[in-house]
């Protein structure tokens, strides 16, 4: 839910897509500021701790630096305040939709089984909606607070060589 308040909804797909992310903070601090031209965020289940990535692609005309200066700002409003209950229910309604639009084919069913299989059991597929619904603004709090330390965090810009 974190990722999805951050960067918008993403999908059990197994080829990407899925909805917008323009009404995400991310998007409104970097991508409607025109600092950068897209931002998007990304975590994976899996049985070891994982990485939650968040990319941006600057805009012609700003630094690296002023895009992660916004991106820490924002980063930072959500540790010490929590997101708002209608936050949080669009979050797990988009995530729905997300879900129901990455499982509907049999090949991405299967995928997601043995995915699973992988870091839990079958079943963190099957109950995935349930546990979504139960998520609650103290519980994504708690994992801001908890992930979203900036000393925690690596850094990495690519920038293209002058030709």
């Amino acid at each position: 839910m974190l990722d999805a308040i951050l960067s918008g909804a993403s999908g059990l797909s197994l080829f990407g897509g899925g909805t917008t992310n323009a009404s995400s903070r991310l998007y409104r601090a970097l991508v409607d500021t025109e600092l950068a031209t897209d931002v998007s965020g990304s975590s994976v289940p899996t049985h070891d701790p994982y990485m939650y990535a968040i990319s941006a692609t600057v805009r012609q005309g700003h630094t690296p630096a002023e895009v992660e200066a916004a991106l820490d700002a924002e980063l930072q409003k959500v540790v010490e305040q929590p997101p708002s209950q209608e936050e949080v229910d669009k979050a797990i309604r988009q995530s729905k939709a997300q879900f129901a639009y990455g499982s509907e084919s049999v090949t991405n069913q299967g995928f997601w089984y043995g995915f699973s299989e992988m870091f839990a059991d079958h079943t963190w597929f099957e109950h995935y909606l349930d546990r979504l619904a139960q998520v609650t603004v103290d519980e994504v709090h708690r994992a801001a607070k908890a992930y979203l330390v900036k000393s925690r965090r690596t850094v990495g810009y690519y920038v293209p060589k002058q030709g």
